[in-house]
């Protein structure tokens, strides 16, 4: 009952929304920008839905539009998930489809903002940026946004179960934004230099 209870009320609330996803990084020095479509919808009777052996159900819905082996899923939790290659138990990645939407929201707001390669920086090394505060709408304990005015940071760890990892991107607008991200990126080549 609550699988057929959860399914009707993603239906009615989410049923027919549709938005696209952009975004920008930069991959080997150069910056690339995608833009991906998400459709919010069921497939009806042809829903399919899983036991979680931890307990509750989840169901498949139509999600973001690419060629993926994973499915994307919600449970009777209300969280939203993955399988990542179609037939793995389920993972949470969101603790609800508002926590996505508003995390989407972030990704295409600071699309048009100036992506930095900041791979290799901790996480720690962030906390060095003056002005960012936490969005909790869009962040949970696997992805956290935290924006001012200039600057956007988001981190968020890996799906890999293997080589588990924390990655982090970060935007910039205005001379403000662009000064200080590479303030942080300058001090932190001083610091790996001077490490023996």
């Amino acid at each position: 009952m609550n699988l057929i209870i959860r399914c009707e009320g993603f239906e009615q609330r989410f049923g027919g929304l549709r938005y696209a996803v952009r975004r920008s990084r930069v991959v080997h020095g150069e910056r690339y920008e995608t833009s991906r479509g998400w459709e919010f919808d069921h497939l009806g009777p042809r829903t399919a839905a899983w036991q979680d052996p931890g307990g509750g159900w989840y169901f498949e819905w139509t999600g973001e539009r690419v060629a993926k082996p994973c499915r994307d899923l919600i449970h009777t939790d209300g969280t939203v998930g993955t399988d990542i290659d179609g037939g793995s138990p389920y993972l949470r990645i969101a603790p609800s489809l508002l926590h996505l939407i508003e995390s989407h929201a972030l990704m295409d707001a600071v699309a048009t903002w100036t992506p930095w390669p900041v791979d290799c920086l901790a996480v720690s090394a962030l906390e060095l940026l003056d002005g960012l505060v936490v969005v909790p709408e869009a962040s949970w304990g696997s992805s956290r946004w935290r924006l001012s005015d200039t600057v956007a940071v988001m981190d968020y760890d890996s799906w890999d179960h293997e080589n588990p990892h924390r990655r982090t991107l970060i935007w910039s607008r205005a001379e403000a934004g662009h000064r200080q991200v590479q303030a942080l990126l300058d001090g932190s080549r001083t610091a790996i230099r001077a490490t023996p």
